[in-house]
């Protein structure tokens, strides 16, 4: 399927549209995705951005409790850092698929009946 449709009627001005809002989804995606100035073996890791800075979070206390029962008082920062750094993730890969089904409008029930049989043990 193109990027840009075949709608003479302001179709390419759409598709401009669409990669702009693409490339700039990209763009913050690949802030997270490069690697630290100094450790070139962090590269891909979210985690490993440089310098730390401390910030205030509020938190239920079973979870904050069950989250230091898991991996201890030292590891509670790089534990909550390691799930934001996820939940950033989905939310860019949200957005994209977002920015793709408005562009070409829903996956076809045959192509998705399709993966589903090709991936059994998926959800």
């Amino acid at each position: 399927m193109s990027a840009l449709p075949n709608d003479p009627a302001g179709g390419h001005e759409r598709g401009r549209d669409f990669t702009e809002r693409l490339a700039l989804l990209l763009s913050q995606y690949r802030e997270f995705d490069e690697p630290a100035q100094d450790d070139a073996a962090a590269a891909g890791n979210v985690r490993s951005l440089g310098r730390a800075r401390k910030v205030s979070v509020s938190m239920p206390e079973e979870l904050t409790a069950a989250v230091q029962r898991r991996v201890g008082r030292g590891a509670f920062s790089q534990y909550v850092t390691d799930a934001v750094a996820r939940q950033l993730e989905l939310d860019l890969l949200a957005e994209l698929s977002g920015l793709l089904d408005a562009e070409h409008g829903p996956v076809a029930e045959e192509l998705l009946a399709e993966a589903r049989a090709a991936w059994p043990d998926t959800e």
